[in-house]
């Protein structure tokens, strides 16, 4: 007792990152099979419960409180207590979100976190507030299961995606974006969310939430399915690079140019049929064009390289049939907003 459990405590204190604190987790886990929760709770419970780091709280709330059923309320409190804290004092919501994280990926703890994030919605009252709730959702996109994450995480996410204010929608989109990545049988709405974010930010002129939209489609392209690449994630940046050229201001104009160049690398870096090269890639490469000659003249050679080497590989040509279909698309999109 006297030597395990403080340099048990150090241990904590100085892990590098999240892979050796989950590591100490699963120890603690293993020692509460083996030996009983008795020698847990007398122990080695009552020196973390007495640490204020973050990473001996990660522990204590995943080696300690998630173990037994038991401690499933006082996990609630303390989870609460400390996401009011961090909120309150303005402070890094990253570690807590892995904790959260990591609690996810134990299916009986869902319901505990859920349960936490709801209550911290009613009580919200600060934008700050609310988007760090948003952020911590998306860490449960990425680790719960996906079935949880649809019938649990999605209300929240769409709740908070109705905020009037700008800043905590813009917040959803990263999360979003991963529930489109993970959870591809059960989009519809997620889809539909997208697309009036789309349209508010072109109509608006939301140009943090644009930015959000093409940040997040580039980062989970590479991992969605082939249909969700296909049927929207293509199209809508095609969608969004065509109505980059009606912003007037050309900082603005040169951001979304920029993150585009990155969302067609990826693109690029995808299966694609004939149909997308013709309809979506090709027409959104011409737009991204102009757009680099005008504001990003530098990278405007980067473009006319991915644009010719695509080109050579659509049979037929028609570069200005489908430019005219795309634009017809396009219209049609926003009109129907």
């Amino acid at each position: 007792r006297e030597t395990a459990v403080p340099l048990l405590v150090g241990a904590l204190r100085d892990a590098h990152d999240g892979y050796a604190l989950k590591g100490i987790s699963q120890l603690l886990h293993q020692l509460h099979d083996i030996t009983g929760r008795p020698l847990i709770q007398h122990l080695i419970k009552p020196a973390l419960a007495a640490e204020s780091d973050p990473k001996v709280q990660r522990v204590m709330c995943t080696g300690i409180l998630a173990v037994s059923d038991d401690d499933k309320t006082e996990l609630r409190d303390l989870l609460l207590e400390t996401f009011q804290r961090y909120c309150s004092q303005f402070l890094d919501i990253q570690p807590l979100t892995e904790t959260f994280a990591e609690l996810s990926q134990v299916r009986s703890s869902l319901h505990v976190l859920v349960e936490v994030l709801n209550t911290a919605l009613r009580e919200a009252t600060y934008p700050h507030t609310k988007g760090n709730i948003a952020t911590i959702a998306k860490g449960l996109c990425y680790n719960a299961e996906p079935g949880g994450v649809v019938t649990h995480v999605l209300p929240i996410l769409t709740h908070l995606a109705n905020d009037p204010d700008v800043f905590v929608q813009t917040s959803t989109v990263p999360a979003f974006a991963v529930m489109l990545q993970r959870c591809s049988g059960s989009v519809g709405g997620v889809r539909e969310q997208m697309d009036k974010f789309i349209s508010e930010a072109v109509s608006s002129d939301v140009h943090a939430m644009m930015c959000a939209l093409i940040e997040s489609f580039t980062r989970v392209l590479p991992l969605c399915s082939p249909d969700i690449q296909r049927d929207f994630l293509i199209p809508r940046l095609a969608t969004i690079g065509v109505s980059n050229s009606t912003i007037s201001n050309k900082t603005k104009r040169r951001d979304i140019t920029e993150r585009l160049i990155n969302a067609y690398k990826a693109i690029l870096c995808s299966y694609l049929t004939p149909d997308t090269i013709e309809h979506y890639i090709v027409p959104g490469l011409q737009a991204l064009s102009v757009d680099a000659q005008e504001v990003v003249p530098e990278k405007y050679q980067t473009i006319d390289i991915m644009l010719k080497e695509i080109v050579a590989k659509t049979a037929g040509g028609g570069q200005s049939r489908t430019g005219t279909a795309f634009g017809s698309k396009v219209s049609g999109f926003f009109k129907k907003k």
